[in-house]
């Protein structure tokens, strides 16, 4: 009885982590070292190509949410729109979808007497979002911070949050501490 309490004990952990590996949102940078990000007072967000969009990039409302989201961290940051001036910063930013699948594998097996054996196979689909936020010099055009977010999304419905919270992660992370 204690052998088939661990094994449940077991399976139970095996399927937690299963799960939590594919949820939530993971943030990740990089940034030129050289650079020195007090210089940069103004941004200005460089527009889309319309042709070239797809899925999330043609929603209007989904650029609002990352907007919204990324002018709020940004002023944050002392950071402010240049207007129509020469802006320190472009900032431009790029969100996918892609489908996934996790494959789990669990085997069974207990005691000396009367062997139990049984496995067992659980594919799980989702959709993976990611959401790439590029900083760039505005006098010599060189990329000098990118921040990106992946998470689950669960349903069209998520998107928002989703990208949300990834622009206001992400920015939470600029300027970089050296």
């Amino acid at each position: 009885m204690v052998q088939m309490n661990r094994l449940t004990t077991v399976i139970c952990l095996l399927a937690l982590v299963s799960f939590t590996s594919c949820s939530g949102i993971s943030v990740e940078t990089d940034f030129d070292p050289e650079v020195d990000f007090s210089i940069y007072k103004t941004y200005k967000w460089v527009d889309h190509i319309e042709d070239s969009q797809k899925g999330m990039m043609r929603d209007p409302l989904i650029k609002k949410h990352v907007l919204s989201a990324a002018n709020r961290e940004l002023a944050e940051k002392g950071l402010v729109p240049a207007g129509n001036s020469m802006p320190d910063l472009l900032i431009a930013f790029h969100i996918g979808t892609e489908k996934k699948i996790d494959v789990d594998h669990y085997y069974y097996g207990y005691g000396r007497r009367g062997y139990w054996r049984g496995r067992d196979v659980r594919v799980h689909q989702y959709r993976e979002g990611t959401l790439i936020i590029d900083i760039v010099d505005g006098k010599n055009k060189e990329l000098v911070w990118r921040g990106w977010a992946k998470g689950v999304l669960h349903g069209r419905e998520d998107a928002p949050d989703y990208v949300e919270e990834s622009a206001t992660r992400i920015l939470k992370r600029f300027p970089p501490d050296k």
